[in-house]
């Protein structure tokens, strides 16, 4: 799908109202954002997918695994707010003469991945919720690449931000942003809804016990005293 600035944020409302839902988030496009350039109190997270590119002169068309995407972050708990700036960096035909930037084009599911990925960022650094991920979601490459970067003509590469792209790992491609279906707990540490679960069945389970412990001594002591009254 094309770089769509309505569907990312469309998207991801959806998934933040899925884990936050009495909190506001708010996803806008900023051509001036830069990496490990933040305001106070904002936060960064940039991932590297993969894309489709055509020049607007001459219509050919490439693809690129190295196409990077930034986030600046800030969480005002105050207000129950937060706000997500994004940028996309674009990349130019490597053919014409004057090429200009173009904006990428990007597979539904990679986008949808990329953001649930920054939705893990956001419960992680702004709310400081202590659990462990299992695996960064990966991107798809649905395209066949050949030869190496083209850094000349890569926005990032050429303002000196394009160190390549993180090492991620599989993980299934049901995941969603749900913290009792995505997280792996903490050592010591367990999920709200894991807690409050298991406190409860460990109450219940003590209860039980107590009944059967008071149940077989009731039991044992009605027995001695037939067993005294028979022998008297």
């Amino acid at each position: 799908m094309a770089w769509d600035a309505g569907v990312w944020k469309q998207m991801f409302q959806e998934l933040m109202r899925e884990v936050k839902p009495w909190h506001r988030w708010t996803l806008t496009p900023d051509r001036g954002l830069l990496p490990n350039v933040l305001k106070p109190g904002w936060m960064q997270y940039q991932q590297w997918t993969s894309a489709r590119f055509q020049c607007s002169s001459c219509s050919r068309n490439w693809n690129s695994s190295q196409v990077l995407v930034l986030f600046h972050m800030h969480w005002s708990e105050e207000k129950s707010r937060g706000q997500v700036k994004m940028r996309v960096f674009t990349q130019r035909c490597k053919k014409c003469p004057q090429p200009l930037f173009e904006a990428p084009e990007f597979m539904q599911e990679n986008t949808s991945r990329v953001l649930k990925n920054l939705v893990f960022q956001i419960l992680k650094k702004c709310y400081r919720e202590r659990f462990q991920l299992i695996e960064e979601v990966p991107v798809i490459k649905d395209i066949s690449l050949e030869g190496s970067h083209d850094s000349d003509h890569c926005e990032a590469c050429l303002q000196g931000f394009c160190a390549g792209p993180l090492r991620v790992m599989n993980l299934p491609q049901s995941w969603t942003p749900r913290v009792y279906s995505i997280y792996k707990v903490e050592e010591g540490v367990e999920p709200w809804l894991s807690r409050e679960n298991g406190c409860s069945n460990a109450c219940q389970n003590h209860t039980c016990r107590n009944l059967s412990i008071s149940c077989c001594c009731f039991i044992l002591i009605v027995i001695m005293i037939i067993v005294v009254k028979t022998t008297i």
